[in-house]
């Protein structure tokens, strides 16, 4: 069964033609790269286009994968890459718009829980889009989708020594800004 195969198996059999073994990735990341252009953008249009625009440039760039590539590192990079350009065109941050959609909301039984649960994650989600898109994104790739620091570094193009640093910032400005304060930076 192709699913089981390895992102990199599945490219092999891409380049030798089984371009229908494409949608496995596609079905693979989609998620998980949305979820990280709706952190960027905070706009759901806008990431959508940011991930499709990243799908195109992996499919086109397959040929030229190295057999040591990590797939999923390098098309969030591209997704990265391709929020920036959006975030080049628009020449502005756009508010919240969006990132609320990726609030689940929980059915329990305990409706006040369910309350205190949803005011924290707005919460959350309120503070976080006061740090800047790089902050936000680097939070979300290692606490939401178990980055490591060196796919975060390769994902944001930062230094692999300056990741630890620039985590810590990001998560003592969140910290301060869910306390009620601002940050400076």
């Amino acid at each position: 069964m192709v699913q089981n195969l390895s992102d990199l198996e599945i490219i092999g059999l891409i380049i030798k033609g089984q371009k229908k073994q494409f949608t496995v990735l596609v079905n693979r990341y989609q998620q998980t790269a949305y979820k990280l252009a709706l952190v960027v953008l905070q706009h759901k249009y806008d990431a959508e286009d940011a991930v499709s625009e990243a799908f195109i440039k992996v499919y086109t760039a397959l040929p030229g994968c190295r057999k040591e590539t990590n797939f999923k590192s390098w098309f969030l990079k591209i997704t990265y890459n391709c929020c920036l350009d959006i975030l080049r065109k628009r020449k502005r941050l756009q508010s919240s718009a969006g990132l609320e959609e990726t609030i689940e909301r929980s059915s329990g039984e305990n409706i006040l829980q369910d309350m205190v649960d949803r005011e924290h994650k707005e919460a959350l989600w309120q503070s976080l889009n006061e740090l800047n898109y790089e902050e936000r994104a680097a939070i979300i790739l290692k606490y939401y989708h178990e980055a490591s620091y060196q796919e975060i570094a390769e994902t944001l193009k930062w230094p692999m020594g300056s990741v630890a640093s620039r985590l810590s910032r990001a998560r003592d400005k969140l910290r301060t800004r869910m306390k009620g304060g601002k940050a400076d930076g």
